[in-house]
Order: C-alpha cells, then sequence, then structure tokens
C-alpha cells in the first residue's frame, strides 16, 4: 500500500482542524471553570452572559475544525481560498485578543500563540503559491 506525502498546506489544515476541535470541546465544556478565575468581578447576569458566548465560539470552532478536517486534501483554487480566510480570520483573532485584553487579563501565551498560527498559514500560503 503506497501512501502519498502530504503537502505543507494539508498538513497545516489538518493541525487547524485539530486545533479548532480541541478548542471548540474545552470551550463547550469547561467554560465554567475557567470563567471563574478570570470574571469574578462581574455580575452573575453578565458572567453568565460571557459563559453562553464563549460556548457560542466553542461550537463555531468545532464547526471549523470538522470543516477543515473535510477540505484538508483540496487542491487549486478551493484550497488557496480556505488559506486566505483563516489567515484573515487569524488576523481579526489577533485584534479581538488585543480589544479583550483590555477588559480583562491574558496570559501572553495568547498573543504568542495567534502570531505562530498566523506564521503557519503565511508559509502555507507562500507553499500554494509557487505551485500556482
Amino acid at each position: 500500500m503506497k501512501l502519498s506525502p502530504r503537502t505543507f498546506s494539508q498538513v497545516v489544515l489538518l493541525l487547524f482542524s485539530f486545533i479548532f476541535l480541541i478548542t471548540g470541546i474545552l470551550l463547550l465544556v469547561f467554560t465554567e471553570q475557567i470563567q471563574e478565575a478570570a470574571l469574578n468581578s462581574l455580575t452573575s447576569i453578565a458572567s453568565r452572559l460571557t459563559i453562553v458566548l464563549q460556548q457560542f465560539l466553542g461550537n463555531a470552532y468545532l464547526l471549523l475544525g470538522v470543516l477543515l478536517y473535510l477540505i484538508k486534501n483540496s487542491k487549486g483554487k478551493p484550497l488557496y481560498i480556505t488559506l486566505t480566510s483563516l489567515f484573515i480570520m487569524g488576523f481579526i483573532n489577533l485584534y479581538l485578543i488585543f480589544q479583550f485584553n483590555d477588559l480583562i487579563f491574558l496570559p501572553t501565551i495568547y498573543f504568542v500563540f495567534q502570531s505562530l498560527l498566523q506564521l503557519l498559514i503565511f508559509f502555507a500560503l507562500i507553499d500554494e503559491t509557487k505551485k500556482r
């Protein structure tokens, strides 16, 4: 049985799908425990509202992870569009992390991790551009 080698873009999409799946599950299941440490000064209604919003985000991440897993073997224009969309989404994520940092304390690891993911997508985009 001969296995074809995976391209860099396929590996990046597979990695992103696992990251989104794991993050989505964690946001859905453990949001309240994480929230208690970060937002203990909020009232109960505001705290519950942020928990539900983060669970919606977790649900979206689960969907995105499944979709990325399904299209990881795509080629050509669909792959290029997917990588470009992830690149734009990453910059929006960075902006939102900076905005959220004004509201509560966020560890530096969030910024570093998102920046590393942006670099991965950037290199995958360069790789796909060279193939075209």
